[in-house]
């Protein structure tokens, strides 16, 4: 079933209050519109698909939207019930999910200078692909135009600059469009992983980290039609002082080229894809941002997802300090720095604070990051579950115990292969 409630996350009693909660909260005129009096659907908008799981074909904000729509069918029916919320969500699922696929593309400014004196890269990324172009086909130039509640939108800008196109097939524009930013991230996050690796930065100016990130707007077509005439894709945070400040040249990025194309090679297959994709959109998060507490945020959120508990909602800070200094060559300096890290994320992250002590730091998590996601990727594929690389770094720490561990398994497999035997009387 695409929309189902197997883990619950949120129980039947609180859901069913939520529900009652809206039935209080509405009422249905004769029109069968919906009126509602002392109700914040925002809020609830957000926290309802907590309560089911639904088919990863649909993005989050599909998925809020399905959710949205079956709940006002089955207010109006006034048959608020949570089997009948199911029914009417999976009908709407399905119905959504039988719409052919079409063609999507996508293009936003790529931040690289000398472009036209390079050759284009191509790449592709869990069914999209990615080209650089100097020059965007005839069909996605655009003018300046006005978006009501948004402003001027200014295409060309910033100037000197070329294009990253997508492409993709998709049912819909929100399906297309969390496709093809999310191919971007993981394109973006590798090459800025190899570009950064290993570089340590001293400065006091606000600057992200990575060297490519999204332009200020994603302009998405269906076909070869320009679907932004009544919204955008954009990006809140861009600045154009910062695009400015040292843009790589295109030479540089196309060097880098075969190293991201071995990399995404190795992860489409890897058996561990999900976790380390997570933590590579964590990272592209991190590095694309400057602001540094929030960089830092990110880092760390992403040094969870590699070494916290698969599907737990509680954390242990001391366990995944352990976790992720399992490599290091001098683990009590390594254990030191995390945990400092682990107290400024909670003191100086949530008051918003921007030093330089938050850039030393974040780009420490950035390098160990970076060389776990590397070893992964290339130098062992046993792990098949995150389960069993977690199992990995919860070893000991010397040879000598491990030495003793293995003595102990050998002998416990002796004993599972020997024939039994009838007993004896000592």
């Amino acid at each position: 079933m695409p929309v189902r409630r197997q883990t619950k996350h949120i129980t039947d009693a609180d859901l069913n209050a939520l529900l009652a909660q809206f039935k209080a909260g509405t009422t249905v005129d004769d029109k069968k519109a919906i009126h509602f009096h002392h109700l914040d659907f925002d809020e609830l908008e957000r926290i309802l698909p907590d309560a089911f799981e639904v088919d990863p074909a649909f993005s989050p904000r599909q998925i809020r939207n399905l959710l949205r729509q079956a709940l006002y069918t089955c207010r109006k029916n006034d048959t608020l019930t949570i089997n009948a919320l199911i029914a009417e969500a999976v009908r709407i699922a399905r119905s959504d999910l039988s719409k052919p696929c079409q063609n999507y593309s996508s293009w936003t400014k790529f931040r690289a200078r000398q472009m036209p004196f390079h050759e284009a890269f191509r790449l592709k990324w869990d069914g999209v692909s990615l080209e650089s172009a100097n020059r965007l086909p005839a069909y996605m130039l655009l003018d300046e135009y006005f978006l009501n509640g948004h402003g001027h939108i200014k295409p060309q800008e910033p100037t000197f600059y070329g294009h990253l196109i997508a492409r993709c097939e998709a049912r819909t524009e929100d399906n297309a469009a969390s496709k093809m930013l999310d191919a971007i991230d993981i394109f973006m996050a590798l090459f800025n992983l190899y570009q950064r690796w290993g570089r340590v930065f001293r400065s006091d100016q606000r600057w992200a980290e990575g060297g490519l990130w999204n332009g200020p707007y994603h302009f998405i077509f269906r076909g070869r039609k320009f679907l932004g005439n009544d919204r955008i894709w954009f990006d809140p945070n861009f600045s154009f002082q910062a695009w400015d400040m040292f843009p790589l040249d295109m030479k540089d990025v196309l060097k880098l080229m075969p190293r991201v194309r071995r990399a995404l090679k190795a992860l489409k297959s890897h058996p561990m894809r999900k976790v380390l994709t997570n933590v590579l959109r964590l990272m592209q998060n991190a590095m694309s941002s400057r602001d540094q507490s929030y960089t830092l945020l990110r880092y760390w959120s992403a040094l969870e997802q590699f070494y916290g508990e698969p599907n737990s909602h509680e954390k242990s800070y001391p366990r995944i300090i352990q976790r992720a200094s399992f490599a290091e060559t001098d683990k009590v300096v390594a254990r030191w720095k995390l945990a400092h890290i682990s107290r400024l994320r909670n003191e100086y992250v949530h008051a918003g604070d921007n030093n330089d002590e938050l850039r030393v730091m974040a780009q420490y998590l950035r390098m160990l990051l970076s060389r776990h996601i590397n070893y992964l990727l290339f130098n062992e594929s046993g792990f098949v579950t995150h389960k069993q690389w977690l199992d990995f770094v919860d070893l000991p720490d010397s040879e000598e115990a491990l030495s003793a561990r293995r003595e102990a398994i050998d002998r416990r497999i002796a004993l599972i292969r020997r024939e039994p035997t009838p007993a004896s009387p000592p």
